[in-house]
């Protein structure tokens, strides 16, 4: 079995990981537990972690309104899943109120009516949120009390009680949780995805730019068998976001911005401010590929001039098609699975040269 000739090309591949090789739905399930724990704390109703564990499709079915307030949110540029669920609450307190928030559907039209890049209108949202509720602003903005809460319950239902405590060093605000984390399996055929990177490692950098921290990415890649192939200082994450921020004291560094894939491609021992200052050998890009499935990703590629790759495997599915083919991508394929060669040509799939 052989790579699919448009690969040939390339000396670098840079994968994001949620919904691409990783599937999202566990994080869309935390995200929904996440909302639905953290409404209720704020209304001083302690969940039980059991009882929602065993209605987990329900409670995203209701919070997220079958899915269309993530498909909303991710297709104005939400790439974060703790941010899928800060905006939501925002939201839903800007509609309803504090206390009779549980109305989602409100949500949904809300978000629908924001800006093509919703990133832009946090701010806004928590100025909103604060004249709705009486909330103080400084409280609901983002990286403020509130978003820092939100995250810390993310990762309690995502790592499970001892895991959490483990990382944070102290124990999560409501226990009972096991964690989702244990339940990840891959969005393509794993022993397919083993033989893809496999291949692929033989005469190529693969290397990842993806918004999990690390403690996050690498199990996955580890049960599944896939870690050997990735180049060891390729394996970007968000920790390494949350560092060069700290050191540059630049708060703009997540994707769309290309510092996660400039990273990736010179290294995670490569120095932070040259990176941000453009210091490094652009002729690299040239043979750069990067794959995802998000806006952010494409344009996080075309900010740093690399070539993207779209696969299909997101939220929207078939229907970003033609997102991707607005912005330009190279290829569009509809899984990683169409880095096989099936034929001469990419087959029923977009290509640009």
């Amino acid at each position: 079995m052989k790579l699919a000739k448009f690969l040939d090309k390339y000396d670098t591949v840079i994968f994001d990981m949620d919904g691409v090789i990783t599937s999202e739905q566990n994080y869309w399930n935390c995200a929904a537990l996440t909302v639905w724990e953290y409404l209720n704390y704020n209304s001083g109703q302690k969940i039980n972690a059991a009882e929602c564990m065993q209605n987990i499709s329900k409670i995203r079915s209701h919070v997220f309104s079958d899915d269309e307030l993530i498909s909303a949110l991710k297709g104005k540029g939400v790439t974060s899943n703790w941010d899928l669920g800060y905006v939501t609450v925002l939201i839903a307190w800007i509609c309803n109120g504090k206390t009779d928030w549980n109305y989602f559907d409100k949500v949904l039209e809300y978000a629908k009516s924001l800006s093509d890049n919703i990133i832009d209108e946090y701010d806004n949202l928590a100025i909103k949120c604060a004249e709705k509720t009486g909330f103080d602003y400084e409280w609901l903005k983002r990286n403020g009390t509130m978003w820092t809460t939100m995250r810390d319950i993310f990762q309690t239902w995502f790592l499970g009680d001892e895991l959490f405590e483990k990382t944070f060093g102290y124990i999560p605000i409501n226990t009972g949780k096991t964690g989702l984390l244990y339940k990840e399996e891959p969005i393509v055929d794993k022993n397919k995805l083993i033989t893809i990177m496999s291949l692929l490692s033989r005469n190529k950098r693969v290397c990842t730019g993806t918004g999990r921290p690390y403690i996050e990415m690498l199990p996955p890649i580890e049960n599944w068998g896939i870690k050997q192939y990735f180049a060891q200082n390729g394996l970007c994450n968000y920790d390494n976001v949350v560092e060069a921020e700290k050191e540059l004291n630049n708060n703009a560094l997540t994707k769309p911005h290309p510092y996660m894939f400039l990273k990736a491609l010179y290294g995670t021992d490569y120095s932070n401010k040259r990176i941000v200052d453009g210091d490094y050998d652009k002729a690299k890009i040239k043979t750069t590929l990067v794959v995802g499935d998000a806006g952010a990703d494409i344009l996080a590629a075309q900010a740093m001039g690399a070539d993207f790759c779209a696969v299909l495997t997101g939220i929207q599915g078939e229907r970003a098609r033609g997102y991707f083919e607005k912005l330009g991508a190279n290829y569009i394929l509809k899984s990683v699975e169409d880095f096989y060669r099936k034929s001469n040509r990419l087959s029923n799939n977009f290509e640009v040269f």
